[in-house]
């Protein structure tokens, strides 16, 4: 049994692979003891996302949150705009190797959950179960890829007070006046960098259709989404949780896209109660 407390740190440093460096190493931020819950940020956001889940979950698990790059404590990728989920992937299992953890629950929230469904492509053995908190396996249409390129772009130029304005889209109507949840939000908006912004981006706007793979997730799987989230429909999320072949679906009411900021207690609930039942 590993002994608790929290630790963050941004790794070893580069490395090198063959004749291609290394990217810089993420932070990876690790509380708690038992078994491992790895749980990944949405956009525009960082690692501290999940602070209200690791007070009340890290007693039971070990708690592993990795900022992208950019963001939070990571530092930032020489050229962001070459950002891919697959290559942030593979950076988070080089840090969990480094950490010495084996398998995980992989906690994904918007493009965590992105993120969460590139480790089972790249590392399946190692994902013990899935969680997909508002997100979409499905790809950006072309058009909204490109807003996406752009967007990296106008962040990169202006910085990150650009992104700002998106808090209202990522919450519920009835919270977006209510600033005992909104600053939060933007404070975590703003310890992102503007290179850290164009890099989500432009990782998002590139990543495949994960749509088929849904069907070959044979680990238990939840797919929590939030009652009125404006960016991923309940109807999209329905489609999700029945194609995993040992899905479900948890609904939580009155909350937008960023459910366990809007509701920590019914998520953290939702997701203890997945975690209980699959042992």
């Amino acid at each position: 049994m590993r002994e608790g407390g929290s630790r963050s740190s941004p790794g070893p440093g580069p490395g090198t692979s063959g004749d291609l460096p290394q990217p810089p190493e993420l932070a990876l931020h690790d509380t708690g003891s038992g078994p491992s819950l790895l749980l990944l940020h949405a956009f525009p956001l960082d690692a501290s996302q999940w602070d209200h889940q690791v007070a009340a979950l890290s007693g039971d698990f070990r708690c592993l949150r990795p900022d992208m790059w950019g963001c939070g404590e990571s530092p930032e990728l020489p050229e962001p705009l070459n950002a891919t989920l697959d290559g942030y992937a593979a950076a988070v299992l080089r840090r969990l190797d480094a950490a010495g953890v084996g398998e995980f629950v992989a906690v994904g929230a918007s493009m965590g959950g992105y993120a969460a469904l590139a480790l089972l492509r790249l590392a399946p053995e190692r994902v013990s179960a899935l969680v997909l908190a508002s997100a979409r396996a499905a790809t950006d249409t072309p058009e909204q890829a490109n807003n996406r390129r752009k967007m990296a772009k106008i962040a990169l130029r202006d910085g990150v007070e650009t992104v700002v304005p998106m808090v209202k889209r990522l919450l519920s109507p009835s919270a977006r006046d209510e600033p005992q949840i909104v600053d939060p939000v933007v404070g975590r908006i703003r310890r992102c960098r503007a290179a850290g912004i164009a890099a989500c981006q432009a990782a998002m706007a590139c990543r495949p259709d994960s749509t088929p793979l849904l069907g070959l997730v044979d680990v238990p799987a939840l797919v929590i989404q939030g009652e009125q989230d404006a960016i991923l429909s309940l109807d999209e999320a329905r489609d999700e949780a029945a194609v995993l072949p040992r899905g479900e679906l948890a609904v939580i009411p009155g909350v937008g896209h960023l459910a366990n900021l809007e509701d920590p207690p019914a998520f953290t609930a939702t997701l203890r109660g997945f975690l209980d039942r699959i042992g």
